[in-house]
């Protein structure tokens, strides 16, 4: 194992070699299969800036005026100062963000577990095909993971700091949320996870020391992480300008993403076709234990259950408990309510 002094420089290393091959190999994929639909989604985005927001056809396009469309957007600006083809500059900008995501995972398991600990999650999630591919070829899901990445990252720095949290926590928490909000709605499961975890310091407080106490540092810890609402809804605004021109439209995208939106098909599942709508509970794990590497199952259900078992240990410090508490909730609670 690398000495723990290390283990810094040897992150930096791996993502110098992760940025190496990527800019190496970009110009070496094909299209994705929604690669035009998302390119005119982009322009069309594009067009209603440009246009002083008079064009507004981005809010009625099929149905990806309810995702964010940041991504879409920053690729068609791009293609127009790169030297390369529109398709070329969505797998180098997808690769970019790609790369965002990883030095966020670094720097969570870093300040979770500490230098050695941020270096394996990095190793791991680089090594891992269903990231790194996605990461030039899915213009929806890869961004989001991304983004998700840097809102957990913000959530612990500010459970770290509890409860005077630094100007770059509050504004790495309030890109986080907007970015992931204004990619897709699921980013909603990122507040939820911190605001969970503020909740378990606030309670282990007070019954220690009593809920006024509880409460004032309550007062101080939103205090200064309020900047980050505002952040947060711009950012937001940025990506996804449909979500604040209707507040309703915010809601809209929960009920749409909230059940089966496309015309149901069938799928082979145990040997049998079933309706993508009445698959079994069993369909997600089973799905997840199939396309994930061994060792990162192993590893993070291993993970899951010891930041289970250190929310528990009321000798901690509440803020390290509630650390674990938002970690263990950014891997679990999506599935759960999936299932």
């Amino acid at each position: 194992m690398p000495d723990t002094r290390h283990a810094d420089a040897l992150a930096v290393g791996v993502l110098a070699a992760v940025a190496l091959v990527a800019a190496a190999t970009f110009r070496d994929y094909g299209l994705g299969w929604d690669d035009y639909t998302h390119a005119q989604y982009g322009q069309l985005l594009l067009d209603f800036y440009s246009s002083g927001f008079r064009d507004t056809r981005a809010f009625s396009f099929v149905n990806l005026y309810r995702y964010g469309g940041g991504f879409d957007l920053a690729a068609a600006l791009l293609a127009k100062a790169l030297p390369f083809g529109l398709f070329e500059t969505r797998r180098l900008l997808g690769a970019a963000v790609g790369l965002i995501g990883l030095v966020a995972v670094w720097r969570l398991g870093r300040r979770a577990g500490g230098p050695l600990a941020g270096l394996l999650a990095l190793v791991l999630l680089a090594t891992c095909p269903l990231y790194y591919g996605h990461m030039f070829m899915n213009p929806k899901d890869a961004p989001f993971a991304a983004m998700m990445a840097v809102a957990l990252l913000g959530t612990v720095r500010a459970l770290d700091e509890y409860p005077h949290p630094r100007p770059a926590t509050v504004l790495l928490l309030g890109l986080g949320f907007g970015l992931s909000i204004g990619s897709r709605i699921l980013g909603g499961f990122a507040v939820v996870g911190a605001l969970l975890a503020v909740a378990l310091v606030v309670a282990a407080e007070g019954r220690v020391q009593g809920m006024r106490h509880a409460a004032t540092r309550l007062g101080n810890f939103l205090r200064g992480v309020l900047p980050a609402l505002a952040i947060a809804l711009a950012a937001m605004a940025l990506v996804w300008p449909s979500s604040v021109l209707d507040v309703r439209n915010v809601p809209r995208a929960v009920l749409y993403f909230s059940q089966f939106f496309e015309k149901p098909w069938r799928e082979l599942y145990g040997g049998e076709l079933i309706l993508a709508t009445e698959m079994p509970r069993s369909y997600v794990p089973l799905l997840l234990g199939l396309k994930l590497p061994e060792i990162l199952l192993a590893l993070g259900v291993a993970g899951l259950i010891w930041s289970l078992v250190t929310v528990g240990q009321r000798t901690l410090p509440a803020e390290r408990r509630a650390i674990f508490l938002s970690i263990a909730l950014a891997a679990s609670l999506p599935v759960a309510v999936a299932l």
